[in-house]
């Protein structure tokens, strides 16, 4: 709960990833607060108001993945939602003149995100959640301190820095400080 609030207000694509991560760990703990309670909530050093706090967000969390039917895969309609923001923050900056940079790293990213839409076929995902997604697969590859491959190095380079721009861009849309 803390680290999510506070990488949704500094870094919109890392919140994204941070969820995803605690839609998996909630998922490995068969989708049961008290697991949860024992092998994660425990393991934060807080005040007690605090500790109910983050009791209560993960049973939220929780909850919600068992009403929207994401307990066994797929991801909480909020964070949909968000990949959907910063998939139209995306194009706005594509069509904007005003977003050289964004556009620069947009077109060192296409070739990979074309090679990630191939591989992946998932019809109708933005590119946007097709770059999270990899991040993503490459974040648990690094936690299995599974070997990552030159190429796929490179590739993630190009991927991480249009959405470090995007997320940038996206907190300053958020802020209305964003001209298109």
């Amino acid at each position: 709960m803390i680290i999510a609030q506070q990488k949704k207000k500094e870094n919109i694509a890392e919140y994204v990833l941070y969820m995803f991560q605690i839609e998996d760990m909630m998922r490995a703990c068969n989708n049961d607060i008290e697991i949860v309670k024992s092998k994660i909530i425990a393991q934060y050093n807080q005040p007690p108001e605090v500790m109910k706090n983050i009791e209560y967000w993960y049973e939220n969390i929780l909850a919600l993945m068992k009403n929207e039917g994401v307990e066994k895969k797929g991801h909480l309609q909020e964070v949909l939602n968000i990949i959907d923001d910063m998939a139209d923050v995306h194009l706005r900056l594509l069509r904007s003149p005003l977003h050289p940079d964004y556009k620069a790293a947009y077109q060192d990213a296409v070739p990979v995100i074309g090679q990630s839409l191939q591989l992946t076929k998932r019809e109708g995902a933005s590119e946007i959640e097709i770059c999270l997604e990899m991040l993503y697969m490459i974040l648990l590859l690094k936690l299995q301190h599974k070997e990552i491959s030159n190429d796929t190095t490179y590739a993630i380079s190009k991927i991480s820095k249009l959405l470090a721009i995007l997320s940038a861009k996206y907190k300053l849309n958020e802020e209305d400080k964003l001209d298109y």
